[in-house]
């Protein structure tokens, strides 16, 4: 792919100060060739004050009808949902700024259409491609301050956006607009404390609206999954301004300071100091952007898509005066190509989502004991073999009831064994339970697995081939007592890190 042809919706203050530096900064690779705004004169005042000559259109879809390959949405938060699915539609790729929507609901909707029409979806979490920010996770994440226990984020000032940072831009502090604290400024916050301690589980809070329709005043605690918490402490009606960033481990803490990293240690007598300066830059979001165009992305709407939900727990949370649990999204890309490119300049995924550790070990290599094609066949047929199978998971083979496959062949009660037989137990969905041994999809691995070599969870499916059970005559199948418990623990040996891929 040649120069990346992009247009831009959108021309105030973010646009300017965000948007268009970093499309500069992409030399000969990506331009702006048209622009919009619905207030005259925006666009052109723009493009010449960072020297473009683009397309100046009177709508979004004279836009959309112009030889572009992307657009850049930088309108007031209300916009973004209905303008990301007209621009997908159209056939352009998509960087939204954030909030990606006004709804993890509506946000799902656009990443649904992305992936139907197999274009790049990605959100604008300006500070996720922040070297400072990557550098703060990463150290966490190396162990220097031991396990993660506590927290603490303030980001305060004495005004509102549209008073200080964008005057007259009103959008942000009006409902009609979605505009809040929350959705300005705990976006960028709250996704920052999940990239350093992982998975929230829950969250609670407080927001006032002191002096705006919207709130203006925040107060979330968040737990994590790994047993951490932090507090996230924001205002735009503080006499002063301030902002702190602490994090606090078993054997260590690390401090933000005005320009640089202090790591604090026990018995250290003194801090060990990272300048800013000194820690090297990572590609912007406009680079990755790009980069995921031409060469393919990997789910670049997920940060955004998981920084939405934290925002939307935090103003479920002080409207139900409960803690609740974000809405994360399940479902994983069906359609979205892995790019080196993209993987390399957003390093946060894997750690912010440590998925590795979200698939316990001990549960997935049970499943191994399942693989029903090659455990079923022949060798099941006579019942003798088939109760021995190995395959039955060791702690609850004893109990006939489970031990062959799926509660369908009690001992006491082996006339069902013509039941039993078509491994029931197959459905994987239902097979997670790893007690129950019957996991199939995520007993995938199962090459190393049961000894067995048997069976690659995929082809394990095919309970038609079970049917061999049906040798399993009432009277012999009582001998399932056969089945050598102690034997079967073997199953164990599955590699968790390949289990917990399925997920």
């Amino acid at each position: 792919m040649g120069v990346l042809k992009v247009g831009l919706v959108g021309c105030g203050k973010i646009a300017d100060a965000n948007h268009m530096p970093e499309m500069l900064s992409l030399g000969g690779n990506a331009e702006v060739t048209a622009m919009f705004d619905i207030q005259k004169g925006k666009a052109e005042a723009l493009a010449e004050k960072h020297k473009l000559k683009p397309k100046f259109c009177s709508s979004l879809d004279e836009l959309l009808k112009s030889d572009i390959d992307a657009v850049i949405i930088a309108t007031p938060n209300l916009y973004h949902y209905e303008q990301t699915l007209q621009c997908l539609n159209a056939g352009k790729h998509v960087l939204v700024e954030k909030p990606m929507a006004s709804s993890v609901e509506e946000a799902d909707e656009m990443i649904d259409l992305a992936e139907k029409k197999g274009l790049i979806l990605q959100v604008n979490q300006s500070l996720r491609f922040s070297a400072l920010h990557r550098k703060l996770a990463e150290l966490v994440a190396s162990g220097v301050i031991g396990k993660p226990l506590h927290a603490r984020c303030l980001r305060a000032a004495t005004s509102s956006p549209d008073v200080g940072w964008s005057p007259g831009a009103t959008w942000f502090v009006q409902k009609k607009y979605k505009g809040s604290l929350v959705t300005d400024i705990a976006v960028h916050m709250a996704d920052l404390l999940q990239w350093c301690f992982g998975p929230v589980d829950t969250v609670m809070s407080q927001t006032t609206n002191l002096s705006h329709e919207v709130p203006d005043n925040v107060v979330a605690l968040f737990r994590y999954k790994n047993g951490a918490t932090a507090t996230l402490e924001l205002s735009w009606t503080f006499p002063i301004g301030g902002n702190k960033f602490e994090i606090y481990g078993q054997d260590g803490a690390i401090l933000l300071t005005n320009d640089s990293i202090e790591i604090y240690q026990k018995n250290a007598k003194k801090p060990r100091v990272i300048k800013f300066a000194s820690i090297k830059s990572i590609p912007n979001s406009h680079a990755v952007f790009a980069a995921s165009v031409a060469k393919g992305g990997n789910e670049n709407w997920k940060v955004g898509r998981e920084a939405l939900a934290l925002c939307m727990a935090i103003i479920e949370s002080n409207q139900q005066q409960k803690a609740v649990e974000p809405k994360m999204r399940k479902t994983t890309s069906k359609t979205s190509v892995k790019s080196p490119a993209a993987k390399k300049a957003i390093p946060a995924a894997k750690k912010s989502t440590p998925a590795k550790k979200a698939a316990p070990v001990k549960k997935a290599a049970p499943a191994k004991a399942a693989p029903v094609k090659k455990a079923a066949p022949a060798k099941a047929a006579p019942v003798k073999k088939a109760a021995p199978a190995k395959v039955a998971p060791a702690k609850k083979a004893a109990p006939v009831k489970k031990a062959a496959p799926a509660k369908v062949a009690p001992a006491k009660k082996a006339a069902p064994v013509k039941k039993a037989a078509p491994a029931k137990v197959a459905p994987a969905k239902k097979a997670a339970p790893a007690k129950k041994a019957a996991p199939v999809k995520k007993a995938a691995p199962a090459k190393k697995a049961a000894p067995a070599k048997v069976a690659p969870a995929k082809k394990a499916a095919p309970v038609k081939k079970a049917a061999p059970a049906k040798v399993a005559p009432a009277k012999k199948a009582a001998p399932a007592k056969v089945a050598p418990v102690k034997k079967a623990a073997p199953v164990k040996a599955a590699p968790a890190k390949k289990a917990a891929k399925k997920k």
